[in-house]
């Protein structure tokens, strides 16, 4: 559908042209970009927001109406928009924080491998095919976060470490839980008292 709106001038005009007088800033939907790590959830997000827009549109341009998601479909849009929502939070914060962040790497991490485990787990009896592939793609997604996280280890993982140690709010209380040894104490712990 992104395609078909931004094809011609006239036609990424008319999308706008509907939009006037609805919203502040009149916007276009966007392209997949493959090189960009958030661009399909973008296109996805933006499509949802401009679904009324595009079916007015679809009424001037009705050859393209077959490219009009289904009901489900999007269902199923809103649905994995809502699964990656707390990622893109991360990653955002992450990218665009202008202070210090190391302390907050475990934490993130944590919390995105707690969010992904969480929405493989209800997803786990599910028997629709849509959410048995969402389900694999969140299987694949944590793979992939875990090589990422892998990459925290010795050298870099004891700078983490130590700015986590170091931040007043967290302390060693994050690693209380990790990697328990027979005297209670964590490598972290016992790399830190050093």
């Amino acid at each position: 559908m992104s395609i078909a709106v931004g094809a011609s001038p006239q036609r990424r005009q008319h999308f706008f042209e509907i939009q006037n007088n609805r919203v502040k800033i009149p916007t276009t939907l966007l392209y997949d970009v493959k090189t960009r790590w958030n661009s399909t959830r973008n296109m996805l997000e933006i499509s949802v927001r401009l679904r009324a827009f595009t079916k007015d549109w679809l009424l001037t341009y009705a050859k393209f109406t077959p490219l009009w998601s289904t009901p489900e479909e999007w269902r199923q849009i809103e649905y994995i928009l809502k699964v990656l929502q707390p990622i893109r939070f991360w990653a955002l914060w992450m990218s665009k924080t202008r202070g210090v962040s190391i302390h907050r790497v475990f934490q993130v991490y944590q919390d995105i491998f707690d969010h992904l485990e969480m929405q493989i787990s209800q997803l786990e009896r599910k028997r629709m095919q849509w959410k048995v592939d969402i389900r694999e793609g969140l299987v694949k997604a944590k793979l992939k976060a875990g090589s990422y996280y892998g990459k925290t280890q010795s050298p870099r993982g004891l700078l983490f470490g130590i700015g986590t140690c170091l931040n007043p709010y967290c302390k060693l209380n994050l690693f209380r839980e990790w990697d328990l040894d027979a005297s209670g104490e964590t490598e972290y712990e016992k790399s830190y008292k050093k």
